[in-house]
């Protein structure tokens, strides 16, 4: 008997998929990851030490009729080999992140009558979650808006927060506040993949950058990596550029501030770290979720201040976004209230309170 997380194709997805499969194993459970084929769980679970079940999933919303109709078809196609798995693992429940990936084996366990607990992380629900909250017996929300955007009864939805590896939560526990001070430290990063239009931007502003009180560290993805090196080089910034990194939760605690996209698990991270950012939201994002997610982070906390400044990315207005950085700089106490107000978001126990209810539905995730 176990229980079945699934979910996958980006970042966001797997590491959610990871944090909650951490907190089964921890109470003895041997979870099994269900995702897609194409997606990054294919190298992030086997590393976890996690077995994982893929599928060719696609992407049905969104898409020209012919192709949607293709993946209409290949939806009931992998949701009996979803069934399948799940019967082959003696699978009691699922816990679903979300996403297209995660639809098979949620329509699998529907199929069966399996209890379904569905992770929404975003401020507006995905159309997927909206599809499938349906069938679940819970629906565990990251922000307090998202239950007017789902079909079910308001006693279906908790919010607990974005679930977190707890390597990730563990490298924040109890860390000592570090005072803001010149030189200050910028990091720049547009997710695994980087972010043209915040790269372009961040080469405009570059000789406007004080370089005697910044230094910076710009995760710009491949394709940018080079033109972003050499605009820094040219306006004489101390700067490191890199495709990718492995280590964000070292590069959190490095920072002063952040500039950066606003996906669902970017925001919770960030409040996680305590680290002020300028949230430059995703454009083409469905529903414009990301420009939600950082509306929330940028609005007043408890005590009054934002964690967060929101920058609009239809278009990026770069004068926006250089006296921003040039204010917050100057005022360093700035940094200080944002910092306390991130404290009141940051829920670094969501994966353990997302399975202790999960349990309370299910039973145990037992071996």
């Amino acid at each position: 008997m176990s229980w079945a997380v699934a979910g996958g194709g980006t970042g966001g997805h797997v590491t959610m998929a990871l944090a909650l499969a951490e907190e089964i194993r921890a109470r003895g459970g041997r979870p099994v990851l269900l995702g897609t084929d194409q997606g990054l769980e294919r190298t992030l679970v086997p590393e976890a030490g996690f077995e994982l079940v893929t599928f060719d999933a696609r992407q049905v919303m969104g898409q020209r009729l012919l192709a949607r109709v293709a993946a209409l078809f290949g939806l009931l196609r992998t949701t009996f080999a979803a069934r399948r798995a799940l019967r082959a693992h003696g699978a009691t429940a699922v816990v679903s992140v979300g996403g297209y990936a995660s639809m098979p084996a949620v329509a699998a366990a529907a199929l069966m009558r399996l209890p379904i607990a569905l992770i929404e992380p975003n401020a507006i629900p995905g159309r997927a979650n909206r599809l499938m909250a349906r069938v679940a017996k819970r629906v565990f929300v990251g922000f307090e808006g998202a239950q007017g955007h789902l079909p079910v009864p308001a006693e279906r939805v908790q919010r607990l927060g974005i679930p977190l590896r707890r390597a990730l939560v563990d490298a924040f526990a109890d860390r000592p506040e570090r005072k803001p001070e010149p030189p200050f430290r910028l990091l720049v990063a547009g997710g695994s993949q980087g972010a043209r239009q915040v790269n372009e931007a961040m080469m405009e502003i570059a000789p406007r950058l004080d370089a005697d009180r910044v230094t910076i560290f710009h995760q710009s993805g491949a394709d940018d990596r080079d033109r972003v090196a050499e605009a820094y080089a040219a306006a004489g910034l101390e700067a490191e550029v890199v495709a990718f990194t492995d280590d964000m939760p070292a590069r959190y605690a490095w920072a002063d501030l952040a500039v950066c996209r606003s996906g669902a698990l970017t925001v919770a991270e960030l409040a996680l770290a305590g680290l002020p950012s300028l949230l430059v939201p995703y454009p083409y994002a469905a529903d414009d979720h990301q420009a939600a997610n950082a509306e929330a982070l940028a609005s007043p906390g408890a005590d009054g201040a934002p964690g967060a400044r929101m920058l609009s990315s239809r278009p990026l207005d770069v004068d926006a976004l250089a006296s921003a950085i040039a204010e917050l700089f100057s005022e360093p106490e700035r940094l200080v209230q944002m910092k306390r107000a991130l404290a009141s978001r940051a829920r670094p126990d969501a994966a353990r309170e997302i399975v202790d209810a999960c349990a309370e539905v299910f039973g145990p995730p037992s071996t």
